[in-house]
């Protein structure tokens, strides 16, 4: 996700080629921050007073008296799940090769390091800890459950393996995802293979490429589907996610890697390309697949075409965002390029920052909609502005 920082000019300014995936990733952070803050308002939450730290969101008000729920934000929450951390893979994924080129395999890795290994650990340690306190607070109001002092909770989760990791799952797998990306990168140079054409029919054609990015979802996701449920998470200590993605998210990143090995000034990917020239009929796609796919999750269809409808869903939606940013966005805006420029340190705050807000408006005597738009809006503000005055440290700024 932060490959495209490495973009950059020194002055901050975007090649303009890269501006719609800039926004792009930018956009696909504000989806994390609205499903962590809708989660604490879908009506199927769930408390476990048993272990706070297992535990579907730190805040849910389903299960507190006088919580406030709505079936709305269910299919909001259902419908970003499909979607958002493909699309962040990917997104991620662009910039990888050309770095590696540039850089060369040492300084990629020490620049991953810095990158992602610092607020991997920092998010552990520090965020992740104070972000899930509430569900102690929350457990008590729900169940009556004695209060734990904040140090001893602290040190159970340090005892417990640091486990769960909450949104940083995400930086240490784009981490190794990196890695393999490195291996493969070593293995051509030693061999004197060549990775990609100059030109490629799949990276040329939208069509064609739609149609890989399905079929190989189906090839990634269907035999894990077999042998894990989905929401089964695994792994060792912190360094978890949910089995069942694992290479479906692989795919993703590596398509992205494609893509940006290709090169975004050129093939379909292109600012004037075929995907910004239809995008009305992209994200037509988009919108009509994930119609269906609602109709066959409250249909007797459901169940092996809802798996398929599902990752069909997922790729024409993605794609329909590809082609609506190459389309509209061209130049660069002043007040969306300072939120791109936050966006990585956005993510790493938001989860903090969103629980402690809807731990606030916990009880508050609001509607829905308004202790939602109070988070959403709210936390985006504040990790903006924290993020932006960290980033005025010289040293903070070379890692996020």
């Amino acid at each position: 996700m932060t490959e495209m920082m490495m973009n950059m000019r020194p002055d901050g300014a975007l090649p303009a080629r890269t501006v719609a995936f800039d926004y792009l990733r930018s956009f696909g952070v504000l989806l994390v921050l609205l499903h962590h803050t809708v989660l604490a308002y879908v009506t199927f939450g769930f408390l476990n007073p048993y272990s706070f730290m297992e535990t579907f969101s730190p805040i849910t008000e389903a299960v507190i008296a006088g919580g406030v729920t709505w079936t709305g934000f269910d299919r909001i929450a259902l419908l970003n799940d499909t979607f958002f951390m493909p699309l962040l893979f990917l997104v991620s994924g662009l910039f990888v090769w050309k770095s590696l080129q540039s850089k060369g395999i040492l300084r990629f890795l020490v620049g991953r390091l810095l990158r992602l290994g610092i607020p991997f650990i920092i998010g552990l340690v520090v965020i992740i800890p104070i972000a899930f306190y509430p569900t102690v607070l929350a457990n008590n109001l729900a169940y009556e459950i004695p209060i734990k002092g904040f140090g001893a909770f602290w040190l159970d989760y340090v005892k417990g393996g640091l486990n769960p990791p909450g949104p940083f799952w995400f930086v240490w797998l784009l981490f190794a995802f990196d890695l393999l990306v490195v291996l493969w990168y070593g293995f051509l140079k030693v061999t004197g293979l060549k990775s990609f054409r100059t030109r490629s029919p799949i990276l040329d054609k939208p069509l064609l490429f739609a149609g890989t990015l399905i079929g190989l979802s189906f090839a990634a996701y269907l035999p894990m589907r077999i042998a894990f449920n989905p929401g089964q998470w695994g792994g060792w200590g912190p360094f978890r996610l949910e089995v069942v993605r694992a290479f479906w998210y692989l795919l993703y990143f590596g398509m992205g890697v494609a893509v940006g090995a290709r090169g975004l000034g050129e093939g379909a990917f292109r600012s004037e390309g075929p995907f910004a020239k239809y995008w009305w009929a992209w994200l037509l796609g988009g919108i009509g697949s994930y119609g269906l796919l609602s109709w066959i999750f409250v249909s007797e269809w459901a169940g092996t075409l809802g798996v398929y409808a599902f990752l069909i869903e997922a790729a024409l939606v993605i794609l329909a965002l590809i082609a609506v940013f190459l389309r509209f966005f061209k130049r660069r805006i002043g007040v969306l390029s300072n939120f791109s420029a936050n966006s990585y340190g956005i993510y790493l705050l938001h989860y903090l920052v969103i629980i402690w807000l809807q731990y606030a408006v916990l009880r508050a005597n609001l509607a829905v909609g308004w202790k939602a738009a109070i988070v959403f809006v709210g936390g985006v503000a504040i990790c903006w502005i924290l993020t932006a005055l960290l980033r005025r440290l010289r040293w903070v700024r070379r890692v996020i």
